[in-house]
Parts: structure tokens; sequence; C-alpha cells
């Protein structure tokens, strides 16, 4: 591997919030990458229910290159009382650096951050 970056808060360690408008959590930024190298995206949020309706929804937006950038991972994610989700994304090569932002948002108000929150990231030679 030739290099991991990770970012973001356990559980615990920040008061919770409610999520309607999209909203960055963290980001990430890779460096040194060549058009062979294997880029992994790893997302974990943990979340719940606002109970203001009987199903909490989130979306979890990856984008890259900036804050308003490129979605290149989308989820719609729903649950009754709490959640820890976690999604996987994967890339070849591209610019030699690249930043990637995790965003959430609930339209109507439906979820709370409750943490953990992480974005890891790493760079791998395929060859």
């Amino acid at each position: 591997m030739k290099h991991c970056v990770e970012t973001g808060a356990p559980r615990d360690s920040f008061s919770r919030f409610a999520v309607q408008d999209e909203v960055v959590l963290t980001a990430v930024q890779l460096t040194d990458i060549v058009s062979t190298d294997e880029i992994k995206v790893g997302i974990e949020i943990g979340w719940d229910n606002s109970g203001a309706w009987d199903m909490g929804e989130l979306e979890i937006l990856l984008r890259k290159g900036g804050p308003t950038g490129e979605v290149v991972e989308w989820s719609l994610e729903s649950c009754f009382s709490s959640a820890l989700t976690k999604i996987a994304y994967r890339t070849i090569g591209g610019e030699r650096s690249q930043s990637f932002y995790l965003s959430v948002r609930s339209p109507h108000g439906r979820a709370v951050i409750s943490g953990p929150y992480w974005l890891k990231a790493s760079v791998r030679s395929k060859y």
C-alpha cells in the first residue's frame, strides 16, 4: 500500500445533530497517484431516526474534487431506530492528487448523526 488516510469522529466525541440540508462531515486528500493505482474509499456513519417519522432516511454522498464536486457514490439508507452504515467505493488512477468529501442530507429531517463517522482512503499500486 502506498498510503492510507483516515479522518472522522468517534461516537460520543461530538454532540448529536439533526440533518436536513446537505452537510459535509469530513474530507480526505490523496496524493502521488498514478494511472494504474487502485483507490479505495471506505465510509462509516452511525445515525438515528429523528423520531419525526416512522422510518429514518439518510442520503450519503461521496463527492470528488470539492464539497460541491461530482457525486461518485450515493446511497439512500433507512432505519426504524438507529443504524451503522458502511459503504465502499473503488476506482483506478485519475488525477495525481484527489480529494473526497463525505456529505449527508435528509431533505425531510428524518436523520440524526450520532456517530461514529469515518472516511478512510487508501492508494495501492496495482503492479
